[in-house]
């Protein structure tokens, strides 16, 4: 994983000085001369960075030239809901909110010395918006992004370009993330990725948050300390979810207007638990194709723990409660859930509205010999692609390696050190534990291929609604349809 721990004291450091300096050298340019090193880092480096003598600061390998065009990125916006907003690709002005106004700032930065200028056009089903400019064959996007559940099967529709054959990328420098490539890359190609450009997959991963005065009241020990001694396991879990459920009208019937031991958003926090306890179903084979990795006698036990902790007496999910999807955020407010697990976008909201303290915790591993705790973020977490029908995409990877660079010690900073691990937390136990949750981030291929593989099914929809282990029955049963589809998935990328 991506080191985001070890980040912390420069990333700080740099996006202050970025802050502090813009308006006076951020339109500073490089004479367009000679493509020499020095002229490089002199228009790539944010004015006011620290640079010593014996530190060699990484830039990007691409020659300066003034565009003077727009680069255009089709992104996600939903007028329901904040939290589907792609809100790191433009800022139309600073309104003091910390991340707003460095997006701002780098994309100011990035138009006046190179002449490109951001824009942006948000729909809530870009994958819908696509297909749509796919078949019009219209040059309208540079960049688009699209839901991890949708993602894999609009490129292996040829929807996208190889991002390894566009000038400019450098995916071995450090604003890209190699855990990441490893993943999404198939027969030698990558179609759709993230950088420290992207915040929309690091604002949807799930995480819980623990009401620290009910667990006191329920005499429970801290679940930092768990974490820290490797002890944070699922069997733990199902304790103190158990401890934390309570009849409170004293009717005998478990509802809404009791106490649970753990609230949910939806299913996904269900599958998020599985894949926390290590559970896999599709990664890559030695040729960079798809194949089947699940361990049945690993995957069911990690899938019969789950199911301890999301028992129907103790855990309530939306779709329990008439898909009312804000349950979840108001029984915990409200004081009557011990656990929630959501996307770490709602960290922020609980800050602002819980009148208790409460802290951040990744989930739990299955058993102490597990080697991480690991973070799995939601469906609607999106990743990026450079659309076949941009007939420059070239000048789509010069802009895109611009910004992932600039985006790290800005936004990225602004978003990760100063939003999430300080203004939405209210204890250092919650800054180190999401290090830990950012640091443990995973991907599985049965989400990119959800349309044609129906696995992940399985774990976030037909186990949770069953309230049943038919894990090893239902690989069974989707066998020979998984087989056949990851074997066409291969061919369509070998060729």
């Amino acid at each position: 994983m991506k080191k985001f721990s070890l980040k912390t004291a420069s990333l700080v450091l740099s996006f202050l000085l970025f802050v502090s300096s813009f308006a006076g050298c951020a339109g500073r340019t490089a004479d367009p001369g000679d493509n020499t090193t020095a002229e490089i880092e002199a228009f790539t480096t944010t004015a006011g960075e620290p640079v010593t003598e014996a530190e060699t600061r990484i830039v990007p390998d691409v020659p300066y030239i003034k565009w003077d065009r727009e680069f255009r990125i089709l992104g996600c916006g939903d007028k329901n809901s904040d939290s589907f907003l792609s809100f790191e690709l433009v800022a139309t002005e600073e309104n003091g909110d910390i991340v707003n106004d460095s997006v701002f700032r780098r994309n100011m930065n990035l138009e006046e010395r190179v002449g490109i200028k951001v824009t942006q056009v948000l729909e809530k089903n870009t994958h819908e918006r696509i297909a749509f400019e796919y078949s019009s064959g219209e040059d309208n996007f540079d960049l688009v992004f699209t839901y991890l559940y949708k993602v894999g099967g609009l490129a292996q529709k040829g929807y996208f370009v190889d991002m390894n054959k566009i000038d400019y990328i450098d995916f071995e420098k450090p604003w890209w993330n190699k855990n990441v490539n490893d993943v999404v890359s198939i027969k030698g190609h990558i179609y759709y990725t993230s950088s420290d450009f992207s915040l929309r997959d690091k604002n949807r991963v799930q995480v819980m948050v623990v009401n620290d005065e009910l667990r006191k009241d329920c005499k429970l020990d801290a679940v930092p300390d768990l974490v820290r001694s490797n002890q944070w396991t699922a069997e733990k879990m199902a304790e103190y979810v158990t401890a934390g459920s309570a009849e409170l009208d004293g009717d005998g019937v478990h509802t809404a207007s009791d106490r649970f031991g753990l609230v949910m958003h939806s299913y996904d926090a269900f599958a998020a638990l599985c894949f926390g306890c290590g559970l896999r179903l599709i990664d890559k084979d030695d040729e960079d194709g798809l194949c089947v990795v699940s361990n049945p006698d690993h995957d069911t036990l990690a899938i019969d723990k789950v199911l301890e902790i999301c028992k129907k007496e103790i855990s309530m999910t939306p779709e329990d409660y008439g898909r009312n999807w804000d349950i979840n955020s108001d029984t915990f407010v409200d004081g009557r859930g011990l656990f929630s697990i959501n996307s770490i976008a709602f960290v922020g909201y609980y800050n602002q509205n819980c009148n208790f303290d409460f802290t951040v915790c990744p989930t739990p591993k299955l058993d102490p010999d597990q080697e991480s705790y690991y973070s799995l973020p939601d469906i609607r977490c999106m990743l990026f692609s450079v659309p076949v029908t941009c007939r420059d995409p070239d000048f789509a990877g010069y802009a895109l390696e611009l910004l992932s660079y600039w985006s790290t010690d800005t936004t990225l900073a602004a978003f990760i050190e100063l939003k999430c691990k300080t203004r939405n937390v209210r204890n250092a136990d919650s800054v180190e534990m999401i290090n830990i949750i950012f640091d443990g981030i995973v991907y599985d291929g049965s989400i990119f291929y959800s349309d044609s593989i129906p696995l992940y099914s399985i774990i976030n929809s037909i186990i949770p609604s069953r309230n049943a282990n038919v894990f090893q029955r239902m690989m069974t049963q989707y066998k020979s349809k998984t087989e056949n589809e990851i074997e066409k998935i291969n061919a369509a990328f070998s060729n």
